[in-house]
């Protein structure tokens, strides 16, 4: 049996788009707002969980490439 296959970021928030869209839509059944609900907010953490971790990474990939430039160690790599 194949491993199921983790959704991306783009999957999940297009999901998530299609839920709020069912929601807003005020014709689904109860137990069905619900589930939809419920799946909403798993949808919700799991985007902005992903998004909180891209943008920790990109913020220390920067602030280590924000060294003060320094010649001399320019000059003792290039020799």
């Amino acid at each position: 049996m194949a491993a199921k296959k983790t959704p991306s970021f783009e999957d999940r928030l297009r999901r998530l788009q299609e839920v709020v869209a069912a929601l807003e839509n005020g014709e689904l059944p109860l137990e069905d707002s619900v589930r939809l609900y419920k799946e909403g907010l798993t949808l919700s953490r799991s985007c902005r969980e992903q998004l909180e971790k891209a943008r920790n990474e990109v913020r220390l990939l920067t602030e280590e490439g924000l060294e003060p430039f320094d010649e001399k160690k320019l000059d003792e790599e290039g020799e």
